[in-house]
């Protein structure tokens, strides 16, 4: 296991480093009660068998301590005693099923609260994160990652060290008195593991290569599983049934062989274990067997409470063997958590960040040029400032870079040093957390982006507004008439992404947010590209009416909605190419020309 690896343990294990100290305590006292349990079954064999009182000279202190209790016992005669010792076994194991079951339910508690730390920290990413961020990975892999891989992080690696932290206590509590009792054979029975331990590590590097691989088709798998079902309707349409089929079984097919040799190795080290527990008691067998028939130190009954101990060992040592397996197993699925929780935000904040400015210039591109992960420039030298309370469009062709320049305000991503600066008024935007930016923005866009919930609260959206507030908004946006004829009206659940809603609907459910938001900054992303004449023509209203006032920044693919705009730019490969009123622009016969004649034209 690398440093890192074990830092990310130790990341959220130590928090509850308490709660595994009062675990191992548990353990240690279940582990006491289980050797009682064992050696009273001595006295109880003694008592039963009559056996001898006397005791020779090279016996143990703890053959010595036994009999003396089975001496003591022995008095109140043989029924009583045997009564007595069956109390008492019975009491004894009482307590150590007690303490199991406060062990299994401390640390069961204990590993749900690092498995919430772990969802936690990956939704904070998920959340926080830059675009880029989210654009690098598939919506499945990353829903794999908080599912699937958490899982199974939980299943191997927090349980494997639940398992391990009681293995060791109860083999190391074991050996001691396997020692205690007769170190001879103890120590015959140590010089075979070092074979058994070179054995398991030439295992585990195998399984930890498969355990990758084998996680990383869950996550094609997912991801394929999350791209059928969001996209079911385009493949009913196509006829493309069987192409996803044999898509969906080809992954599926992949993982099933991965996930087979995984478990073929993790199976394999119980048998390997069970090989060499047999060879060990066979070796005990034979030499404890001697020591007892020729006289030299172990009782009878010690030798069986011995090999009591010593097959009761196998189990832990077994289980110690199978946690190490597991181990190797999780990391996989660990390091798919960690290249998560350890990505960096490439979005600076500033320590000290200054007030928002209210707006008397408007937002000004100084020397702008931006490019996604060191690609071929998307914006090249961009000056311009969107004025102040004015409306101001961006028409281009796609690709020419419209939604990177509101992606930019929007503190989506960010510029370097070289790379130019954007001002609002006169602060520089890396004076300003991106979240307080947004806080001044209301944005509509073309995909809007409703939540299984109710119309009500889609429109208010996790902010504490009065329904009085909601119903103006939806007013304002031309929504209320469509609104009112809903079965729970503002109540309505309106289904999985809104889909109860025609497109229309939504965009003045989605326009209703932003008139409840009331920024002074509205960005609207070709907010009305998708609809019907019908329904473009009563949202184009509700912007028109929440547009005034605001310094509004229109990216528009139809031109006729923007013949309005105090200003319009015209981009073309990421430069400025022509700006002005739809007049000017029109009378330049330039590219906006063309591209107005060719609409009116279609």
């Amino acid at each position: 296991m690398t440093q890192k690896e074990k830092d990310f343990i130790k990341q959220y294990v130590s928090k509850y480093k308490s709660q595994y100290g009062l675990y191992l305590l548990l353990v240690f006292f279940m582990s006491v009660f289980a050797v009682c349990s064992i050696l009273s079954l001595n006295n109880f064999l003694q008592i039963l068998f009559n056996t001898d009182t006397t005791i020779n000279a090279s016996s143990s202190e703890l053959d010595k301590l036994m009999n003396s209790i089975y001496v003591f016992f022995l008095e109140f005669g043989k029924t009583k005693a045997l009564v007595y010792f069956t109390i008492i076994i019975v009491g004894i194991y009482f307590l150590k099923d007690v303490f199991t079951w406060l062990s299994q339910y401390q640390i069961g508690r204990t590993r749900n609260l690092i498995v919430r730390d772990i969802h936690s920290a990956l939704f904070e990413k998920f959340s926080t994160q830059d675009l880029s961020f989210m654009t690098k990975y598939k919506k499945g892999d990353l829903l794999s990652r908080f599912s699937s891989d958490v899982v199974e992080f939980e299943e191997t690696i927090l349980k494997s060290i639940q398992i391990l932290i009681n293995s060791v206590v109860v083999v190391l509590l074991y050996f001691v008195m396997l020692f205690y009792i007769d170190s001879f054979l103890t120590l015959c029975a140590l010089v075979l593991f070092p074979l058994v331990a070179f054995f398991t590590s030439l295992l585990s590097r195998k399984l930890r290569r498969s355990s990758r691989l084998m996680q990383d088709s869950n996550a094609r798998l997912v991801t394929n599983i999350e791209e059928t079902i969001g996209g079911i309707r385009i493949i009913k349409a196509m006829s493309a049934k069987n192409y996803m089929d044999n898509r969906f079984h080809l992954f599926n097919k992949d993982y099933a062989k991965l996930r087979t040799s995984v478990y073929r190795k993790v199976d394999l080290a119980s048998p390997q274990s069970e090989v060499f527990s047999s060879i060990v008691i066979a070796v005990l067998l034979l030499i404890g067997s001697y020591k007892v028939v020729s006289g030299i130190g172990l009782s009878s009954t010690m030798f069986l409470v011995y090999l009591i101990l010593f097959i009761l060992i196998i189990k832990p040592a077994k289980d110690a063997s199978t946690a190490y397996y597991n181990l190797k197993k999780g990391t996989a699925s660990m390091n798919r958590i960690m290249e998560i929780t350890s990505a960096k935000n490439i979005i600076r904040e500033p320590q000290i960040e200054k007030p928002f400015p209210v707006l008397t210039k408007g937002i000004t591109f100084k020397n702008v040029s931006f490019s996604y992960n060191d690609e071929s420039q998307v914006l090249k030298n961009i000056n311009f400032t969107f004025e102040q309370g004015k409306t101001t469009a961006i028409v281009g062709a796609s690709g020419s870079g419209k939604t990177t320049m509101t992606d930019l305000i929007e503190k989506f991503y960010q510029l370097k040093p070289d790379q130019g600066d954007i001002l609002f008024d006169d602060i520089s935007i890396n004076d300003l957390r991106g979240e307080t930016i947004r806080k001044n923005i209301a944005v509509v866009t073309q995909e809007t982006v409703l939540f299984n919930d109710t119309i009500a609260n889609n429109i208010a959206f996790g902010n504490n507004y009065t329904r009085q507030q909601i119903e103006t908004a939806a007013l304002t946006a031309n929504a209320t008439e469509f609104i009112n004829q809903l079965p729970k009206k503002f109540d309505t659940n309106i289904g999985d992404k809104g889909d109860m809603l025609s497109g229309g609907q939504k965009q003045r459910i989605s326009i209703a947010r932003a008139v409840l938001k009331n920024s002074p900054i509205l960005i609207l992303d070709e907010a009305t590209s998708a609809l019907d004449t019908q329904s473009e023509r009563r949202v184009q209203q509700a912007l028109d009416t929440i547009s005034k006032n605001r310094t509004t920044i229109i990216i528009a693919h139809r031109l006729s909605t923007i013949v309005n705009a105090d200003k319009i730019i015209v981009l073309q490969d990421g430069e400025i190419k022509e700006q002005g009123t739809h007049s000017e622009l029109y009378a330049l016969n330039g590219i906006y020309h063309n591209l107005y004649q060719m609409q009116q034209v279609n």
